[in-house]
Order: C-alpha cells, then structure tokens, then sequence
C-alpha cells in the first residue's frame, strides 16, 4: 500500500493502514499479533498519558494494542475533553466537538470501536428557513442586506452575508499549491495576518469588523490570526467534502464516544488529578499531580492543551520555540447557553428560528434533535471572541438572562416563552482555556518544532496535529506519538 500525505491528512486510515503506512509499527505488530499486558503496580506503567480527551485516549488504546502499560491521569471529574453534551437538556445539545464529516476515517474507525451508533445530522442543520442576518435590532433578508445602504462590503461581495464573506476570500484566493504542506519552512514568507490578507482583497476595516472581529472562527480579531492557518483549515474542508457531505454524530451525544473510548482501555484512568508539574531524572519522567502522588514512567505523553500546560511547571524548562508555543498559542473564547422555547414564536412572528446578530446576543442556532426535523429542540447561543469574554465577566446569570431578554427584544412574539438552562465558557474552562488552537501570524514555524519530544517527555493533541482539524487532527496525532513512543 502506498499513502501520499495529502491521503493520511484526510484520515482515510484505519489501523491496518497505519501498519501497512508505518514500517515501524508494521515491524512490531509482525513481531507478535496479541501482546501480553504485565501485571504492574498501581502508579507503575511504561506510559503515562496526561488528559483523557480522544487524543489521549487513543494514543493510550494503541500503545496497550503493543503490550505497553498506560495510565491515563484526567484533571476534570469526566473523560472527553472539548467533547461536552449536555444529557439533562433535549436533543442532548453539544457545547463542544458537534460532527464528524465522512472523510474522518480516524473518528470513525475509534467510534467503530467504542461501539457507538453514528448518525446523519447534516440535513439537520439544513432544514428549515435559513437565519436571518439581524443589523441594528432589524432582520433583514440576504437580498436586502445587498441593498442595505449601510452595507460596507466591496460591490462583487454585497450578496454574501458577514459571515460568510472570509470563507469565500480565503477559498478563492488560497496561496497553497498543497495545503498539508502549509508548515513547511518555504511557506513562511505566508504566514500574515488575516487583517493584511482581508485588506489585500479589498476589504474595509468596517467590513472586516463586521465580517469577522464581530464573530471570529479564530482569534478575537482579525490581527491575530494567521492566513496561513486558514488556508490549511480551508484546504482539509475541501478535502473532507470531496470525501462526503455528510456530517456525522453520536445516537444519544458525542460524549459517549469518549466513554466507550475510555471503556476500551486496560490500564487506569484516574479523574480528578490536575497535574501541577512533570519532572525528568535520568531513565524517568515523574508527574506530581495537586493531591501530592506521583506517578513515574519511562515516558509520558503530554496531551493537555498549552493553555492547560503553561500552569504546569516542567524540568527541566522547555527551550525555544517549544516554550514560546506553550507560553503564547492561543485558544478560541467560545461561549454558549442553551435555551428552550415553550412555543413555536417563529412561526407566529413568520421569521426564520436562526440569527445572526451584530448585537450582544450573537448567533442563535436551532436546534432539530427530535423526532423529525420540524421539531426545534432547543437554541444553542454562542459568543465567539471578546464578545464570549464580555458574556464571561458578566457571569453564568447574567449572560443567561441577557440572551433571555435581547430575544424577547428583538422579537417580541417570544415573549415569555423562552428559558435559559445552561451555560457553559471554554476560555473560562479552568482544564482548557478555549476551544480550539489557533496561530497567530508568524507563529507557524513553531510547529515543527513544539511537537518534538522533550527528554521523555512527548506531545499530542489537536493542536499538535500537522495534517488535519479538530477531533480527526487530535486522533492524527494520537498515531503520532504513540509510533513516537514505540521507536524511541
């Protein structure tokens, strides 16, 4: 078998393709199909394994596949990480990881092994109206948006709505000849900030405000994003929707994936352990967890995001590029609430359920995880950049009643009829720190570099990942460390 690296970015793998893939892991896995585990002691194993997100979990499952003793140690009182679905609440809304695209052939073969049903919920998202865009308290269409004198895209952009516009300019215009190749040293002269690239494409400052700054995937603005990044991210969605468009989550939440992830593994996965600092000695690496234990190991796999590592202290001190990572990655400021309605007020109101809002409300997205798809569920509210960190000052109370009274606001049929259950802020998520990893301009020469190993110490985790996004990008570099680990 022969694999490009494009083919092993689009996760089109399973394990017997790694084996096939990796001469190192096909020469061990010939060396003895069905591996012994040795009995050890409690806080006794050949690996430790830091965070029990599936980055961790799977870099655990694989090393016990090649007779290795794991302990997994978990700060947070659950398994999953950025996976998070609230099973008290209808529908079981996810505040975090959300679907899976055909094309996750990682994600799918580890659902396939923890046993969980995986649905299509793609339609889903799809059906009904489409949201309507809300400017100044007003809805608006997407034609009157086109017309809309306060409009300040350029001419050729006007029909596209502000969240739309950056994916459009940086798919159209990417400057990659091979995306999965986005790190590599000749690319660096790239690596801008996505203000200059909006700037170059004709973008105003007010329409980067609105079009980005307002609701950033990325960032909390425009200038401390990279482009570069974004033409990678832009690049591995291409790729995953040449493989499929469907978009694919667990029957009964995304957690269980987790779980039956966790439920696979031999060996201990302690919860409720924060790690406070990792030492090295010679032959052993020794992990010292708030509680006072520790835990010793040939090796140990540090899966913890950086804004979770960077409170952790390391000796001996990481260098370089690896300790500017740790010290400075950032993390995107996501928060939410969920609400439910107690009757259809879309439909008296004859507006779309869907907002996107240039207000203190941000984008309100239906949720249909009933029955049918005519069956709204719930809202998922969501604040991305400062205004997640505005809803976070304010307080889990108050950022719920203000999402409560800005929708009887704007829309005066829901009046009385909406409730705020549930709220939840990655940045202010002691274990994380933010959703997803981003790089800011110039910051992507680290990466070759941050995931290098560190004595006996080694590095996993989606941000770690070199040729993929999200949860296929953390099981990307679960495979990683883990052959690390092996031929070390």
């Amino acid at each position: 078998m022969t694999m490009d690296r494009r083919t092993f970015s689009l996760g089109g793998i399973g394990l017997a393709a790694l084996a096939a893939s990796q001469p190192a892991f096909a020469a061990r896995k010939a060396k003895k199909a069905a591996p012994a585990i040795a009995p050890r002691k409690p806080g006794q194993s050949d690996v430790i394994v830091l965070g029990a997100g599936v980055s961790g979990l799977q870099a655990a499952w694989m090393l016990e596949q090649e007779g290795k003793t794991v302990t997994v140690i978990e700060a947070r009182e659950r398994v999953g990480g950025r996976i998070w679905t609230l099973l008290d609440q209808p529908g079981y809304p996810e505040m975090g990881f959300n679907s899976m695209a055909e094309g996750y052939g990682r994600g799918l073969d580890a659902a396939n092994r923890a046993g969980v049903e995986m649905v299509e919920v793609g339609a889903r998202f799809r059906y009904g109206a489409p949201p309507l865009l809300w400017m100044n308290g007003k809805p608006m269409t997407r034609a009157e948006w086109a017309a809309f004198p306060g409009n300040p895209l350029p001419d050729k952009l006007k029909m596209l709505l502000p969240g739309e516009v950056v994916g459009k300019l940086v798919s159209d215009n990417n400057r990659l000849a091979d995306w999965s190749s986005w790190h590599d040293p000749a690319n660096a002269a790239l690596d801008i900030s996505l203000y200059a690239f909006l700037k170059g494409q004709g973008l105003s400052d007010a329409a980067i405000h609105l079009c980005w700054d307002l609701s950033p995937y990325y960032g909390t603005n425009a200038w401390d994003v990279s482009t570069l990044m974004m033409e990678y991210n832009d690049g591995f969605v291409k790729g995953q929707m040449a493989a499929g468009t469907k978009s694919l989550s667990v029957k009964g939440g995304n957690i269980h994936l987790a779980t039956g992830m966790a439920r696979l593994l031999k060996g201990d996965v302690l919860l409720g352990r924060e790690v406070v600092a990792i030492t090295q000695d010679g032959g052993t690496a020794t992990v010292h967890t708030a509680d006072g234990a520790t835990f010793s190991a040939p090796h140990v796999i540090c899966s913890l995001p950086f804004s979770a590592l960077r409170n952790v202290k390391v000796l001996p001190a990481l260098e370089g590029p690896q300790a500017q990572a740790v010290g400075q990655l950032g993390y995107q400021p996501i928060s939410m609430v969920f609400a439910t309605a107690t009757a259809p007020f879309w439909d008296e109101d004859k507006l779309a359920p869907g907002m996107w809002t240039d207000g203190p409300l941000g984008t309100v997205m239906p949720q249909r995880y009933g029955a049918t798809p005519e069956e709204i569920t719930g809202f998922i509210v969501q604040a991305r950049g400062n205004l997640a960190l505005y809803w976070d000052r304010m307080g889990a109370e108050a950022a719920k009643a203000m999402v409560v009274r800005q929708i009887e606001t704007l829309r005066p049929a829901a009046k009385g009829k909406v409730a705020a259950h549930s709220y939840f802020s990655w940045a202010g998520e002691r274990f994380n720190g933010g959703d997803v990893s981003f790089f800011g301009p110039g910051q992507v020469q680290w990466l070759d570099e941050m995931i290098k190993p560190a004595g006996r110490v080694h590095f996993c985790g989606e941000h770690t990942a070199q040729g993929a996004r999200g949860l296929e990008g953390a099981l990307e570099s679960a495979e990683r460390v883990a052959l690390e680990v092996l031929t070390a």
